[in-house]
């Protein structure tokens, strides 16, 4: 995306410059005149080159801002994550970036009470008389926020959860109890209504709120197992990139 944002900024001025040169090579190279229709021609087929290549930038940078927005939130779930695991005392494990067909997971925990899908969403808070609006509110089973509604997330996530249900129960042997967390990071979540699975919080809750979730009781070994087959399949997907990298 950075190659194609680059390209975007190096094309307008080569195609600004082209009417100036041509002009420059008609009159002094070849002593020739040529007809301002030509002219009119060749200016409006620049002014729209350059006209979709500014249209391309505005929407490579929007979607360059979301993948940062996106990146930053995950970082500061992941390091909301790790104070949960901290205590010697507590059996979790945590894992980043699960990859599956299509999409991926940001975050899994496991725990003594079951198995948690964390899902990460940025949005950026827009301004109202001057100043940020950071309130969500969770109602109909959809985000509201300041300007617009949103249900995919809460879907998504609850998709998830049901993959991940159905993998490791069928790789372990045993019944997964897994529950879907849907983390909007910087945002005050409003509750409108009585969460069940996914819950919905901001980042700074996660780390006080996981501990007494509960979605189904593990034992040590059934944490270790389920773990486990996590880590292969992490492990399996790298080994599957590098291969594809090399050959």
């Amino acid at each position: 995306m950075h190659w194609e944002l680059m390209e975007c900024l190096l094309m307008i001025p080569v195609l600004t410059a082209i009417v100036p040169l041509l002009i420059f090579i008609q009159k002094n190279i070849f002593d020739k005149q040529v007809a301002s229709i030509s002219w009119g021609l060749v200016i409006l087929l620049i002014t729209l080159c350059v006209a979709y290549y500014i249209r391309k930038i505005i929407k490579k940078t929007k979607q360059l801002n979301y993948l940062h927005l996106g990146y930053a939130c995950e970082m500061a779930v992941g390091q909301e994550l790790e104070l949960i695991v901290r205590p010697a005392d507590r059996p979790y494990r945590v894992f980043h970036d699960i990859p599956f067909e299509g999409f991926n997971i940001d975050h899994l925990v496991v725990s003594p009470k079951g198995v948690f899908v964390i899902e990460t969403k940025g949005r950026s808070k827009p301004l109202q008389n001057g100043s940020k609006q950071f309130k969500v509110r969770v109602e109909g089973d959809a985000l509201h926020f300041p300007r617009h509604v949103e249900r995919e997330p809460i879907l998504q996530t609850q998709r998830n959860v049901k993959c991940i249900q159905k993998w490791l129960t069928e790789a372990t042997g045993f019944n997964v109890p897994v529950g879907g967390v849907l983390v909007i990071p910087g945002w005050y979540v409003e509750l409108k209504q009585r969460m069940v699975f996914p819950y919905i919080m901001n980042s700074t809750q996660l780390s006080q709120q996981l501990p007494n979730l509960f979605a189904g009781a593990l034992e040590l070994g059934q944490v270790q197992a389920i773990s486990h087959q996590i880590s292969q399949r992490v492990k399996d997907v790298d080994r599957t990139r590098v291969g594809r990298i090399v050959s």
